[in-house]
């Protein structure tokens, strides 16, 4: 028989239950809770915990920059398959061994430290191209010269 439908039992299913009521309501009920639902608005700061000293606001307005830091700027030559280093203030002189370089590092820790300046980093600005075992090479010196505070920079100006 084509329209009949047989499901089991009469006494297997004594109740029968109507489905598409329940159904509905429970649409109903989904469609209610999703229109009350309220987002929480993100505010327009972002709870961060830095440096008091350093930064934006540490500066009065009219006094020129100074910067306490010794800059070592890194470029991979392509052409040569080397790294060159220049220090800050030294861009135009290029430090092909490790002696050069420690010995302008040295002459600006000593200044810094004759001005009576303690807490001041290396910063190592090194180009993306080059190799990471000259860069742990360097901070492997600066170790070795008793330098404890070593930082990475974001390159701000291209070496020539």
């Amino acid at each position: 028989m084509a329209g009949t439908q047989n499901i089991g039992e009469a006494s297997d299913n004594p109740v029968a239950i109507n489905v598409t009521a329940m159904v509905d309501v429970i649409f109903c009920l989904c469609l209610f809770f999703m229109c009350s639902f309220q987002f929480k608005q993100l505010e327009g700061k972002i709870e961060s915990w830095l440096p008091k000293d350093r930064g934006m606001n540490t500066i009065a307005t009219g006094q020129p920059l100074v910067r306490e830091e010794i800059r070592v700027f890194m470029k991979w030559n392509p052409d040569s398959g080397t790294t060159s280093r220049s220090v800050l203030g030294n861009e135009a002189q290029h430090l092909a061994t490790d002696t050069e370089l420690m010995a302008v590092i040295r002459q600006r820790r000593d200044e810094y430290t004759s001005q009576g300046k303690t807490d001041w980093p290396l910063m190592i600005d090194a180009q993306s191209e080059v190799p990471w075992q000259d860069v742990v090479h360097l901070m492997d010196l600066c170790k070795n010269e008793g330098l404890p505070r070593i930082e990475f920079a974001a390159p701000e100006a291209p070496i020539n």
